[in-house]
């Protein structure tokens, strides 16, 4: 897979976009979603990743944006609604999501929603 040559800037900007720490967690999530979300994008506008068009980078922030507060993948885990598997309440048991629980909702989720197919409509190209 070709790395995206703008990474770098889209995870500085989605810092602004998203709270979060400095921790190598946090990083970590933000570089799987920008990753997640580029190699999407490619998909649906039928061009490589490093082909991606520069006029889609606000786009690519904004769909990596929602993905990640819609999942709340950075959210901390006593504020989540979607991190509990589940509760008791006699002895006061909680147990939540593994990593790998939340990197299978990460894969299978689809970042593109209809929010974002009017602009990569646009820069989409017919498959030959």
């Amino acid at each position: 897979m070709t790395d995206f040559p703008r990474k770098d800037r889209i995870l500085a900007d989605l810092a602004i976009w998203v709270s979060g720490d400095d921790s190598e967690s946090y990083s970590n999530v933000a570089k799987l979603v920008v990753d997640k979300v580029v190699n999407d994008v490619s998909n649906y506008i039928h061009c490589e990743v490093s082909e991606i068009p520069e006029a889609l980078d606000m786009t690519i922030i904004s769909m990596c944006t929602q993905f990640i507060n819609t999942h709340e993948l950075l959210t901390p885990i006593e504020d989540r609604n979607n991190g509990v598997m589940s509760l008791s309440e006699g002895d006061v048991s909680v147990s939540f999501k593994t990593p790998a629980d939340i990197y299978t909702t990460i894969q299978s989720a689809n970042p593109i929603t209809d929010n974002f197919l009017a602009q990569l409509n646009n820069f989409r190209r017919v498959q030959r």
